[in-house]
């Protein structure tokens, strides 16, 4: 099956983004990608014109990220984006975060959508306890966020993205992880200080282009997220682990590291190389692969069950 290229979060002027959605979609196709979620806040952008300008629009998956606020606390929030819903979805009231996932997932899923958890580390707004005590799971998190205040690596007494991930898995719940850019500006100057495109997406492996493969094969974990490390073949079963570099992306003479990550966060294995080829003998609870460039680019492989 081909591989597809797509970013499932990013903004317009339907909210808080500095671009009109036309504008936003020439982006994305411009620079190779192929589908492109429109998650702006509280409000599902949906081109009518998509199918007519397929030529300079990447394919268009709807979506919306849901924006809470919990009673009580100006500053708490959780965005949680839904992704191939066919209608807004407006949040309700909500006493804590756990009440708020409960509630936006569900709805999400009843559109039969994909909920996914939007940069937890943005004001620290959530924790992993938020996630593993709901009663209802998110199809998926971020694992990194491009918005310059993502807080991805966490800090010395607060999880990073990864740690909330592998806390998650460890405790018997399963998530995917995603990389997005969460892009705000296009124009004017690109730097750190901004919210800019192309630093995080996925690469779904889908049967064609089209909405319904692109979501089947999220739904069943289909692809890897990246933030500039590019994968040829990923084979990730319960008995093995083969991982391939897309051939010539270290004409820089980039070196890549596996490693392999396991139960409660802990590296079962690590190599430096152009590939990867282990068994999964040894292995607790779950792995995932997290592959990393000497120029600071990652990818993640989506984690197995075992």
């Amino acid at each position: 099956m081909p591989w597809f290229k797509g970013n499932i979060h990013t903004h317009t002027t339907n909210s808080d983004g500095d671009s009109s959605p036309e504008h936003v979609s020439e982006w994305y196709k411009n620079h190779d990608y192929d589908f492109l979620v429109l998650s702006d806040h509280n409000h599902l952008t949906i081109l009518e014109e998509a199918k007519k300008n397929q030529d300079i629009w990447p394919l268009l998956v709807p979506g919306e990220e849901i924006t809470v606020r919990t009673i009580g606390t100006e500053a708490a929030a959780l965005h949680i984006n839904g992704i191939g819903i066919s209608e807004v979805i407006l949040p309700n009231s909500y006493e804590s975060n756990i009440e708020a996932i409960e509630d936006v997932v569900s709805r999400v899923k009843n559109q039969n959508g994909l909920a996914s958890i939007n940069h937890p580390n943005y004001q620290w707004w959530v924790s992993s306890e938020d996630i593993k005590h709901a009663k209802v799971d998110p199809w998926g998190f971020e694992v990194f966020n491009g918005h310059m205040h993502a807080n991805n690596e966490g800090s010395l007494n607060s999880m990073s993205t990864e740690e909330i991930w592998d806390d998650i898995l460890s405790s018997g719940k399963f998530i995917y992880g995603i990389a997005s850019d969460d892009s705000h500006h296009f124009t004017q100057e690109f730097s750190s200080s901004r919210s800019n495109p192309g630093r995080g997406w996925v690469v779904v492996n889908s049967k064609s282009l089209s909405v319904d493969e692109i979501i089947n094969s999220f739904r069943i974990g289909e692809f890897y997220s990246s933030t500039g490390v590019e994968l040829s073949e990923i084979t990730t079963t319960e008995e093995k682990i083969k991982i391939k570099i897309k051939d010539g992306i270290s004409k820089d003479k980039s070196k890549f590291t596996f490693r392999v990550i396991h139960e409660n966060g802990v590296i079962f294995h690590e190599e430096e190389g152009q590939d990867l080829e282990i068994g999964t003998k040894g292995m607790k609870k779950y792995y995932r692969v997290v592959i990393s460039s000497s120029q600071g680019t990652k990818a993640w492989t989506q984690p197995i069950l075992l």
